[in-house]
């Protein structure tokens, strides 16, 4: 394969990696609001992880599973497009879909 080939085969994967982690990224984003739970919090995503049900200030569990399964699901979609575009690339990722999804959710100002 030519360089040319291979590295416009790695441009669609990084795109496609965007794309799919700012979808998970949106829909984790708007069922923490329903849970009320400040992902962006330190600890507060581990915490999630780990199965504690204590930071969900509503008693929405279909909500706080669904969160709960696509954070697992965005840590496995980081991990893969670091073992396939590297590291710098999965964290220039990450960086960039959360700062779409803070965009899109944030209240407009008029």
């Amino acid at each position: 394969m030519r360089w040319r080939d291979s590295r416009k085969r790695n441009m669609s994967t990084f795109e496609n990696f965007n794309h799919e982690l700012e979808a998970i990224d949106l829909e984790i984003a708007r069922l923490a609001q329903l849970c009320d739970v400040h992902l962006l919090e330190p600890g507060v995503a581990e915490a999630v992880l780990r199965g504690d049900t204590s930071l969900c200030n509503t008693t929405n569990q279909l909500a706080w599973d669904k969160m709960r399964g696509l954070l697992v699901l965005h840590y496995h979609v980081v991990q893969e497009a670091a073992a396939t575009d590297g590291v710098e690339a999965a964290a220039e990722g990450v960086r960039r879909a959360l700062e779409r999804v803070q965009a899109r959710l944030r209240p407009v100002q008029q």
